[in-house]
């Protein structure tokens, strides 16, 4: 017998067309806009078309919060057929939009919003965590439990080759991005609290700083959990994707390596060529 739960995340979840067939997760599209343009992120919108746009109008793509309304009818459609949801979003030390989620599940019993405590792949990691334990028959208010729970377990880091996006957004001011380019550094950032915090600053190729970012991250001590790697990035050259995926096999042995790429949302922040490592940990 299905069981009758969906496992949603907002498109923040930076999630493979494979990984989301293979378990059934259901992706709710997050508004992003060129200029005027509203879009909506994966659907009319690729990552290319958010860097073409910066490229030829030296001007970010944004992005935006869902209205209440959007949630409810996704909602809708899913309860009314009898399914119970269980939704994770991006952290809400990142945007309102779990706050949203939660005013639009309090017109539906039996709808879960999540709070990831997370960014990109992270919170895609939850819920392809919320898909196993529905896949072993538990119910919508008992993996919603487990996932809030394990929220805090999941390691999120990025590394970035280029600071020109954060600065154009106001996230880091142009005197920081003059001096890392100047000097070549490649700004490591993780989610720290649920806010996303600067680990570490590596200085030198991108193809170098890439291999030893992955080796210190997977060597740091941590009891890491082997199930699933995430490799996500925004547009990495595939003979660097091979060499970071073919070393951080050889330091865990995870029983699976996904490669991911950044949607809409998350690239409009980081630029391109963006590395980022997403595990879990156990306790």
């Amino acid at each position: 017998m299905e069981n009758k739960v969906i496992i949603a995340a907002d498109s923040t979840c930076d999630l493979s067309p494979e990984l989301i067939e293979k378990y059934n997760i259901e992706i709710i599209p997050l508004p992003v806009n060129l200029g005027d343009k509203p879009c909506l992120d994966g659907v009319d919108v690729t990552v290319d078309d958010v860097f073409n746009y910066f490229d030829t109008t030296g001007e970010l793509a944004t992005t935006s919060a869902p209205t209440v309304g959007y949630y409810e009818d996704f909602y809708k459609k899913w309860t009314d057929e009898g399914y119970t949801v269980v939704h994770t979003s991006i952290s809400l030390k990142f945007t309102v939009t779990h706050n949203i989620a939660q005013q639009a599940a309090a017109k539906f019993p039996g709808v879960y919003p999540i709070d990831s405590h997370s960014i990109s792949s992270g919170m895609g990691l939850l819920a392809i965590h919320g898909a196993m334990l529905r896949d072993q028959g538990l119910e919508g208010w008992q993996i919603a439990e487990k996932l809030r729970d394990e929220a805090d377990n999941i390691r999120v880091s990025f590394v970035l080759d280029t600071l020109k996006y954060m600065r154009k957004g106001g996230r880091c001011s142009g005197i920081a991005a003059f001096g890392a380019n100047m000097l070549n550094l490649k700004p490591c950032l993780e989610t720290k609290d649920a806010a996303l915090v600067v680990k570490k600053k590596y200085r030198g190729k991108i193809e170098n700083v890439f291999m030893q970012y992955a080796e210190e991250m997977l060597t740091s001590g941590e009891n890491i959990d082997k199930s699933i790697l995430l490799l996500t990035h925004s547009g990495i050259d595939k003979k660097t994707l091979k060499a970071v995926r073919k070393r951080c096999a050889e330091l865990v042995a995870f029983d699976e390596i996904y490669e991911c790429n950044t949607g809409c949302s998350v690239s409009v922040h980081c630029g391109p060529n963006t590395l980022g490592l997403i595990y879990a940990i156990k306790d």
